[in-house]
């Protein structure tokens, strides 16, 4: 499923320094808006993005507001209107550097082509990452050392044209120091377009008083210890299901009086035939537990959109928002980071599109 890695020293982080645009690049640039530059992000923010139909702004106004740096770690990052954000930041003399999912890249030629019309030939500073990690699907966007984004959604157009994801934005202290201490880590275990990869790559230790979880190192246990605190109602979104340890506390939930309700993808997009067979197998076995299974199905539309987040409510007093979905591999073999998230607004827009998606999006499977 991955390459194997070949023996090499650690790399350290390196600077990729941009030869100037073609003509041709430069021309199929989005053009920035006046004062977009001067866009300012409140202090004290906490914004929950529902997707698609909040689109790019949170992201766009986020790029805008960056003076020093911006860090991404991301599983796509190939529109172009993300992509211009990126640029007009570099062309302000931001310093921007990301690290995308290996395999992802390999596989998709507008990402390649498009990270190098907007990023790299700007100055952008693009690493892989660790083929350690059969996938690398963070979601993280780091805004100077005072804000992050975090959630479930790619950077590619699908993501805001028909993709069911969310995003929050938060300037709380201890969440941004735990995320960019992951980032800088796997920076430093990652490599640039054409380099050779570390052979291992570690997880940082993290102070876990954001309620961050990172797998493979902790996810399983967090998740566990989160569906168990549910009491009456458990609303839980995945893309994709396969794995026996968090379906079966889903199980457990029901047996012990929870109301446990799922939304996911009838088919699951890019799956291969045994992970498709393992998500049906799962639908089967979780609708026989008493789990009220509801999917999404094609056509997916921006009104009926595809299911790709990954979030969850307990009881609902509090959420879990991340990458990790209940896949065989999300907890225990990919890099994937989610949270724990206590805030109320995040909770409460969480709680009422799940309530819709549920009732109005998604049919009884």
């Amino acid at each position: 499923m991955r390459d194997r890695i070949g023996a090499g020293a650690l790399l350290v982080a390196v600077v990729l320094a941009g030869a100037g645009a073609a003509a041709s690049a430069e021309s199929t640039r989005p053009v920035v808006r006046p004062g977009e530059e001067r866009l300012a992000i409140r202090p004290g923010v906490s914004e929950l993005a529902v997707l698609p139909q909040d689109g790019r702004r949170l992201y766009l106004e986020a790029f805008a507001a960056a003076r020093r740096e911006i860090r991404i770690e991301i599983c796509v990052l190939e529109d172009p209107e993300i992509l211009g954000g990126l640029n007009a930041a570099l062309g302000r003399g931001v310093r921007v550097r990301v690290i995308v999912d290996r395999v992802k890249y390999d596989a998709l030629e507008p990402e390649r082509t498009n990270l190098e019309t907007y990023l790299t030939s700007a100055g952008g500073e693009l690493h892989l990452s660790n083929p350690i990690f059969p996938r690398s699907f963070p979601k993280i966007v780091l805004i100077d050392t005072e804000r992050v984004v975090y959630g479930s959604a790619c950077l590619d157009q699908l993501t805001f044209a028909q993709y069911r994801d969310f995003a929050h934005l938060s300037d709380r202290r201890e969440l941004v120091a735990e995320m960019a201490r992951l980032f800088e880590n796997d920076w430093l275990y990652s490599a640039p377009v054409g380099a050779e990869p570390p052979l291992y790559n570690p997880t940082p230790p993290l102070a876990g008083t954001a309620g961050v979880m990172v797998s493979p190192v902790d996810a399983t246990s967090r998740m566990v210890a989160f569906y168990q605190r549910a009491r009456t109602t458990l609303d839980v979104y995945t893309e994709l299901l396969g794995n026996p340890t968090l379906e079966s506390e889903l199980a457990a939930a029901v047996v012990r009086g929870v109301r446990v309700r799922l939304i996911t993808p009838l088919q699951v997009n890019g799956a291969t035939p045994e992970d498709d067979a393992s998500h049906v197998a799962s639908l089967e076995a979780l609708r026989s537990a008493g789990v009220d299974v509801h999917v999404s199905e094609a056509p997916e539309t921006a009104e009926r959109p595809y299911m790709h987040a990954r979030a969850a409510v307990v009881d609902e007093r509090v959420a879990y928002l991340g990458s990790i979905s209940l896949s065989a591999n999300g907890t225990t073999f990919n890099r994937e980071v989610g949270r724990i998230a206590p805030e109320p607004e995040v909770v409460e827009v969480l709680r009422r599109q799940f309530e819709e998606d549920f009732t109005r999006h998604t049919r009884p499977y």
